[in-house]
């Protein structure tokens, strides 16, 4: 379902990680532009943590296919920092891609990051444009099933289970020829490359988010497996 004006979606995150505070996520939607073109904004409010913690920041749609064409960075200033993805559907693409029940198949995704936190992340080597990080989806798809959250059971939901993996990272922009980034960039690969197992299910009846993800990331002893649930507690839709 596509998000529209008017439409509000709650959703409560919690962990397994000792130390991890549960919070919750509520995105509020209205119209609005993104680089000058008709866009639906998904304006984001946090609490338990900051938005910088929960990894969240403005969204931005396309009213009429709700593609994701953009979202800003919770970081530093206002729109300090943005994030866009080749292709820019890859969320619909992740679960909407003709995978039946019982079958998988794959997705490459590659996420570019600019803004000022990338310039002055590198500005000792000599700054950088961009980010570019790769990555592959490796999708299987369960049979359908209900599935119950703190904002309602949603019927026939599609149920599905994905690992992901990092296939390259790049730093684009003067830093890139610099020799020291060669000795940062295993660092920085392996910032994003933790073994990660997602189970999740959409509705096409909660627009924009799904009603129910669980994650499995192992990390690095002794943290080991840490568990990680997104549940939607509270849904609003707009007349449609």
């Amino acid at each position: 379902m596509v998000a529209k004006a008017g439409d509000s979606i709650t959703y409560r995150q919690s962990s397994t990680a000792n130390g991890d505070t549960p919070f919750t996520v509520r995105y509020d939607f209205s119209a609005g532009l993104y680089q000058g073109r008709a866009a639906v904004v998904g304006t984001v409010t946090v609490n338990g943590v900051s938005a910088a913690t929960a990894g969240v920041g403005t969204v931005y749609l396309d009213p009429v296919t709700g593609l994701a064409l953009a979202e800003d960075a919770p970081v530093g200033g206002a729109n300090d920092t943005l994030t866009t993805y080749d292709p820019p559907d890859w969320e619909q693409r992740l679960t909407q891609a003709g995978i039946q029940g019982g079958s998988s198949g794959k997705i490459a995704v590659t996420a570019t990051v600019t803004g000022k936190s990338v310039t002055d992340g590198f500005a000792a080597l000599g700054g950088a444009t961009a980010l570019v990080i790769k990555y592959e989806f490796d999708i299987a798809r369960d049979a359908n099933e209900t599935v119950s959250t703190p904002a309602g059971s949603f019927a026939n939901a599609c149920k599905y289970r994905v690992d992901f993996a990092l296939k390259d990272f790049q730093v684009q922009g003067p830093a890139a020829s610099n020799p020291l980034l060669s000795t940062m960039l295993p660092l920085l690969r392996d910032a994003f490359v933790v073994p990660t197992k997602v189970t999740l299910w959409t509705s096409d009846q909660v627009p924009f988010m799904l009603p129910k993800a669980v994650t499995q990331t192992t990390l690095p002893a002794p943290t080991g497996l840490v568990t990680t649930t997104q549940e939607l507690t509270q849904l609003v839709k707009a007349p449609r």
